[in-house]
């Protein structure tokens, strides 16, 4: 049998029908949302089924992680609000760096020359640096020094180096008796020597001569080349290398011969570059010293 519908019953057939389709369609009977999502600075309005919050967050290209906090608000005239707030990091950090120690020399007057020991170990430092870090939302990072603080003092390294000249018996041309005993170079070639009474006399240049002698023993002339007397202590140079005037310490390379100081008066015409003429009383005083090396210290 054939049962009408009446003209409003089939309005509402028509509704349902229509409703039934929108769900096959969407999945869902659920009404279409406005959802305004606010993520700092940015927002974005789209449109979403209700109670879907991810999905209009996806819509809206908005990630979200565990540590962010996502709360909604329902607005006037049904809209929802949906505010993200990523959290602003904060934390200390602590850097620990090491200091260095410095090494200190020490001359030990009873040790040979050239020998050295270690007297104090080095023991570096250790201070500690502090900075707060902040993370934006955004990602950027800032760091705020808190200053530093020096946990462990750093300790020095002291060598001890010896500065004795060993004892070598002196020979009969030995001019002084005053004879070499220490040496305490200072590294850029000076340094200070000290003598058996005690004196110390600061040198700036050591030079390794050739060294040659001369007397005026039976001579006629006796002055020299800057005009002074011929005598014990004023030596013949090369006044390219050792200027007239200079005072100098003179000691035989071996040791056995101290001339003591002397003063660059003269000159000689095979007296050229590191080659000495030093002066002597007598013939067979030059005669017994030859020709042989001597360490010229050039005092300062």
């Amino acid at each position: 049998m054939l049962e009408r519908i009446p003209r409003g019953g089939r309005a509402a057939a028509l509704l349902t029908a229509a409703l039934l389709t929108l769900t096959l369609a969407t999945g869902s009977a659920s009404p279409r949302t406005t959802f305004e999502i606010v993520d700092g600075a940015d927002s974005y309005v789209v449109y979403s089924r209700a109670g879907a919050v991810e999905e209009a967050l996806a819509q809206a290209g908005v990630s979200v992680t565990s540590r962010d906090r996502v709360t909604t608000q329902v607005q006037d005239g049904g809209a929802v609000r949906v505010t993200v707030e990523r959290p602003v990091t904060t934390y200390q950090e602590t850097v620990q760096a090491y200091l260095p120690y410095e090494t200190l020399r020490q001359a030990d007057p009873d040790l040979p020359l050239g020998q050295e020991y270690l007297l104090q170990a080095g023991v570096q430092g250790v201070v500690v640096n502090r900075a707060r870090v902040v993370t934006d939302p955004d990602g950027t990072v800032h760091r705020y020094d808190l200053g530093s603080d020096v946990t462990v003092q750093p300790v020095d390294e002291i060598v001890a180096y010896g500065t004795k000249v060993e004892a070598v018996p002196s020979s009969w041309l030995s001019v002084s008796d005053d004879v070499l005993t220490h040496l305490d170079p200072d590294g850029s070639g000076g340094g200070v020597l000290t003598t058996a009474s005690g004196t110390e006399m600061a040198y700036t240049q050591v030079l390794r001569c050739r060294a040659t002698a001369y007397t005026t023993q039976r001579q006629s002339w006796k002055r020299t080349a800057t005009g002074t007397i011929a005598r014990v202590g004023a030596i013949a140079v090369d006044p390219d290398v050792i200027p007239y005037g200079t005072r100098m310490f003179i000691v035989s390379a071996d040791g056995s011969i101290t001339y003591g100081v002397a003063t660059a008066e003269d000159c000689g015409g095979a007296i050229q570059g590191n080659r000495i003429d030093l002066f002597f009383d007598t013939y067979e005083a030059c005669i017994q010293f030859g020709v042989r090396d001597c360490d010229v210290y050039l005092l300062a």
